[in-house]
């Protein structure tokens, strides 16, 4: 179930700060897998995953497919998303592309096209 919110929601704190960046001016293209948490600010096309938290900073562009123990989209996002906590799309976040989540915030202003498919405490066991 989506949730809409206009206030911002608590989420976890990143303890060690961020572990990779592609920064405003960069492009990347290809696999990126990291065990810690990773920002985009600049262009990434390809599979993006972080056993911790992705950010897709505002004026990020993604093109594929993300995967993260958490999601914030503050960007644009062309690809499905999967988080295994929590998924947020911010006001200024734009995605056309499916979503599964265990908690997902999809804020006023924002915008998404896809569908959504929130997991169980249950289905994130089996996982």
């Amino acid at each position: 179930m989506a949730m809409f919110q206009s206030s911002k929601p608590k989420r976890p704190v990143i303890s060690e700060g961020i572990d990779s960046v592609i920064g405003k001016r960069a492009r990347f293209q290809g696999e990126l897998h990291t065990t810690g948490s990773v920002n985009i600010a600049g262009h990434f096309e390809g599979k993006l995953s972080a056993d911790g938290e992705v950010l897709i900073s505002q004026g990020g562009r993604v093109a594929g497919e993300i995967s993260g123990g958490s999601v914030v989209i503050s960007g644009t996002v062309d690809g499905n998303i999967t988080a295994v906590d929590a998924l947020e799309i911010t006001k200024t976040g734009r995605v056309h592309g499916d979503l599964l989540g265990g908690r997902i915030i999809i804020d006023e202003g924002s915008s998404y096209q896809g569908r959504v498919k929130v997991h169980s405490p249950a289905d994130q066991a089996a996982v």
